[in-house]
């Protein structure tokens, strides 16, 4: 039993020699930021295998088994996009690179090889605080209800007195009848709206009920 278990180990030990080994290699490049390089970690399967950045930039991630690998450049002031790199068995530890996407993992963009990381300026981790600005009166929705009334006030009466006469008159004949208590008959409404004549209106005297009393 314990020779069977040597052997096996023993196999094991010989499988792993064997297997060959390659190397990620890439080139990253930031700007506006002297002495990056010591503050920068290339990271694959998160941690599984670390690599260092040099001083002009470029990176070897060493002894990674054939595979597929998730590289990524961790900085305190940067966020940069990952990249996915495959490394095949078969031919002869032939690497492909392409971009990472969370959202549509199936959706192939191939990127070249050796990679190459560039950033622009630093990520704003915060939100910028809101200022107050004299604009900000404007936008607020309570200025159209302030303003209309005013307008109503003082813009109306003017554009009243530019009016024709004919228009002027009509407008002063429909204040002058919301103004009267007695609204006008509904007949006589209609009739001035559709042009037709108006009806007289029958007059109801008073001495008519005693006119009979006085006859023999």
């Amino acid at each position: 039993m314990l020779y069977f278990l040597y052997a096996l180990a023993l196999f094991c030990l010989e499988q792993v020699a064997g297997e060959a080994l390659y190397e990620i290699r890439g080139q990253i490049v930031i700007n506006g930021d002297p002495g990056w390089q010591s503050r920068t970690v290339i990271s694959a399967n998160f941690g599984e295998y670390l690599g260092y950045s040099q001083q002009n930039g470029s990176f070897v991630i060493p002894n990674i088994k054939p595979g597929s690998y998730i590289v990524e450049v961790l900085h305190p002031n940067f966020m940069i996009a990952p990249v996915r790199v495959e490394i095949s068995s078969k031919s002869s530890g032939r690497i492909r690179a392409r971009k990472v996407d969370y959202i549509q993992p199936n959706e192939v963009v191939l990127v070249k090889y050796p990679l190459l990381f560039r950033v622009g300026e630093k990520t704003n981790f915060f939100e910028k605080r809101e200022t107050w600005h004299i604009t900000d009166i404007l936008k607020s929705p309570m200025v159209p209800m302030l303003v209309l009334p005013v307008f109503f006030m003082l813009v109306l009466p003017k554009l009243k007195d530019m009016q024709d006469p004919d228009t002027k008159k009509e407008i002063e004949d429909a204040s002058k009848m919301m103004q009267n208590p007695q609204m006008p008959d509904m007949s006589d409404m209609l009739t001035s709206l559709f042009g037709g004549t108006k009806k007289p209106k029958k007059s109801i005297t008073s001495g008519s009920g005693g006119g009979g009393r006085g006859r023999r």
